[in-house]
């Protein structure tokens, strides 16, 4: 606590407090590296802005999970607790005080004496949603108003930070939190005494403070507060040319400065995990030479080269060792994605190696689907990067791009709300009794954008759009209260129709689809990519990508089973697994996180009537799931299939029949037939692709494990993935007999 008094929030500790104590929303703006989102919550806890009756909260969001369990556990090591990461479901802590938690999707790692609790936008979306939606009438504009309950009850102060990315979330929970705000304002002025106000704070490192203060304004001014961050000179360097490969340009920028620049942090901006993983390969094999190299050069001692990637999918034990001291003659290396611009600071980086790019969900109304492409930032978010260089200080700052480049891209970022699908969002928002498109907006998107997400509801059938208002089906509230997408939704309650085998496979299926990535591990070491291939061989379904991960997962099951059966101990049994996972390049970490969805999947269909017909066993130790890396359940569930060895069997493949029937239900917008050149057509939208290299499906494999590119008809693809082709990912097979019925539901 004695480190953070330094930071220059505590200057401004008073006048924060004291101005949430007397206004209903603040806007707070103050640079990365500041301390608002660490300490602005203490102060407010330390200082008794919590009523006294209760077991109130304060909630703070984030856009990503990695930020809101890395700064949980960073806040709980300052107030001296117990790290949120150890906490599990109605279980106390005897030995330190459980006031800060987090609750990121399918991970919730509060108590009932949480004061502090740091969640993703999405988390607070559902909680205000409620695990079982009622039906509302379409009149209905507040919450539930003669009820004695109301929305996010235990939250006194709800703090909306890092609101300058202006996420999808993030809109959405800026003007839910206004309309929960107003009503409870409303009801306390009626009277009603069982009501407490709803304080909210916004923060970030850049924002339009006066916009978001007339937002919130309801006819009242809002104070805005600004916090100066300390930030050093950084100088900034160009290419005299644009890259042809950024990742190579990165690597060897990194080395040019490890070994001619005084010791100091890199911080590397990468666009997603598949690059930043190729790079630490490349990082890892140049390191390994640098003593050989600095004999050569006549260099007594040559700093050894630590490296640390930082992206969504790493669990927080991963994620905390991007924050650890850096040793002694040691330089540490972030590879990040754009998370590491504002979201949180990075300790020790005094370079930047900036690679211009962003990874992006972009939608387009046009072809009615959503493709992942990687997009030039704004100056805004270069100006963010740069910045990373200069918080303990003078930095360097190396952009892998020209300044005329810099000059060229646009101010700001565009809010994603104008670039991405929104039918989860509209299907939440029908759900609460809201009509999206009179929804109070942060920043309204286009009435074409919300006609669509209305459109692709109808094909899932979870809105009637026939009628003067649309109205939210059965189905559609149904599909609103299982927490993965409405597709995803709608694939599990279509299994369910087809038996507790199917619904079973289903929900093993949208478990992996919902991790935060593939199964399997991507090589980019061409020697070592054949030997990746060949070990996965024993998975390839002849369907394609979804029954393959399947197999994978149910082979990791029983060598799951096999492990804690033949080993008295749980260390030996989880380092049985690890080999496992090594020999058939599979990435360990996401086999824990699908089996903790895995998990909560399985209560939620418990919830809602969803029958799943596999036996499920707990495990006494939490050596079960690898545990110790906190990053899953310790009473992590096993799944023991009895079917001829699961699905390794060759047999196994027609009892996934009914299952792939599924896949398309719902979703002609993701089904595509083959044309004579071997490329896929939408039949929805007509956009043409192709498959993807590391499909089961793709002519490369052709003949292996029965798989037959010149067969295939017709596909379901989970995605688009654009760089200087269209490809498709994650793809299987469908008959074509099948279209018919899934033409004639349409």
């Amino acid at each position: 606590m004695e480190a953070a008094r330094v930071l220059p929030v505590w200057a401004g500790k008073e006048k924060i407090v004291q101005r949430i104590r007397e206004n209903d929303t603040v806007i707070l703006v103050g640079e990365t590296g500041s301390g608002k989102t660490t300490q602005v919550p203490q102060f407010l806890l330390q200082e008794g802005i919590l009523p006294s009756e209760g077991q109130h909260m304060i909630g703070i969001t984030q856009p990503r999970r990695v930020a809101a369990t890395s700064l949980a556990r960073r806040v709980a090591a300052e107030l001296g607790c117990a790290d949120p990461a150890t906490l599990k479901e109605k279980q106390d802590n005897d030995n330190l005080p459980e006031w800060v938690g987090y609750s990121v999707r399918f991970d919730d790692r509060t108590s009932r004496h949480t004061r502090i609790k740091f969640l993703t936008d999405g988390m607070l979306i559902r909680e205000i949603l409620g695990p079982s939606p009622r039906k509302r009438s379409k009149t209905s504009e507040n919450y539930s108003k003669d009820s004695m309950e109301y929305p996010l009850k235990r939250y006194a102060v709800l703090i909306i930070d890092e609101a300058h990315e202006r996420s999808l979330r993030t809109d959405m929970v800026l003007g839910l939190a206004k309309r929960i705000q107003r009503d409870r304002r409303g009801r306390i002025e009626a009277g009603d005494a069982s009501v407490y106000p709803l304080k909210i704070v916004v923060m970030s490192a850049t924002i339009d403070a006066e916009r978001f203060a007339q937002f919130f304004s309801h006819g009242q001014p809002v104070p805005i507060l600004y916090v100066t961050g300390r930030q050093h000179g950084v100088r900034v360097y160009h290419t005299e040319s644009n890259c042809q490969d950024w990742t190579d340009a990165a690597v060897r920028t990194v080395m040019q400065i490890h070994v001619s620049k005084p010791l100091g942090d890199i911080l590397v901006f990468a666009t997603g995990q598949e690059e930043i993983e190729a790079m630490a390969q490349s990082l890892k094999l140049y390191a390994a030479q640098l003593d050989a190299w600095g004999e050569e050069q006549g260099h007594e001692s040559v700093p050894a080269m630590l490296i640390r990637p930082l992206y969504a999918a790493l669990g927080p034990s991963a994620s905390a060792a991007v924050f650890a001291p850096t040793p002694e003659n040691t330089r540490k290396v972030v590879l990040a994605t754009n998370i590491a611009e504002t979201s949180i600071t990075i300790p020790g980086v005094r370079y930047v190696v900036d690679s211009g790019l962003v990874k992006e969900k972009v939608f387009s109304p046009q072809t009615h689907v959503e493709t992942l492409q990687v997009l030039p930032v704004s100056q805004s978010s270069s100006l963010q990067r740069a910045g990373r260089a200069g918080r303990e200080g003078p930095g360097e700052c190396y952009r892998l791009y020209t300044r005329e480049a810099f000059q060229e891209l646009q101010p700001q970022p565009t809010s994603e709300i104008h670039r991405t699908e929104l039918s989860g969002a509209v299907l939440q928002l029908y759900a609460m009794g809201i009509d999206p498109f009179t929804f109070d907006w942060m920043e309204p998107p286009a009435t074409s954008l919300l006609h669509e997400a209305v459109l692709q509801l109808a094909e899932l059938g979870a809105v009637d759009s026939r009628k003067e208002a649309v109205q939210l089906t059965p189905l559609g509230h149904r599909l609103a209260a299982l927490p993965v997408m409405p597709s995803y939704a709608r694939l599990l309650l279509a299994a369910a129709e087809r038996g507790p085998e199917v619904a079973s496979q289903a929900r093993d299926l949208v478990s992996i689809l919902s991790a935060d990535r593939g199964l399997f591990v991507e090589v980019s070491d061409p020697e070592k990519r054949e030997a990746a291939e060949n070990a996965r061989e024993l998975f390839v379904d002849s369907s394609g990508d979804h029954v393959t991960m399947l197999n994978a997962l149910r082979a990791y099951l029983l060598a799951q089973q096999h492990a804690f059966q033949s080993h008295s101990t749980p260390a030996a049994a989880r380092q049985e697994l690890k080999m496992w996972c090594q020999t058939h390049a599979i990435h360990e970490r996401t086999v824990r996180n699908v089996l903790a969805i895995r998990k909560q999947l399985s209560r939620i269909c418990v919830q809602h009537g969803v029958e799943c017909a596999d036996h499920v066993v707990r495990h006494a130790t939490s050596a079960s799931s690898g545990g110790e890396d906190g990053d899953s359940d310790s009473e992590d569930d096993a799944l023991i299939v009895t079917r001829n060895a699961a699905c390794l069997s060759k047999d196994a493949e027609n009892s996934y029949t009914e299952l792939l029937q599924c896949l398309g239900m719902g979703r002609l917008s993701h089904v595509a037939l083959r044309q004579s050149d071997g490329s896929f057509r939408r039949i929805a939208g007509g956009q043409s692709f192709k498959l993807h290299p590391t499909c089961v499906l793709h002519p490369s494999r052709h003949g292996a494990r029965g798989v037959s590119h010149d067969t295939v008809q017709a596909i379901v693809f989970e995605e688009l993935v654009m760089t200087s082709q269209t490809f498709a990912r994650t793809v299987s097979k469908l008959e074509p007999v099948w279209l018919q019925s899934l033409l004639a539901a349409a």
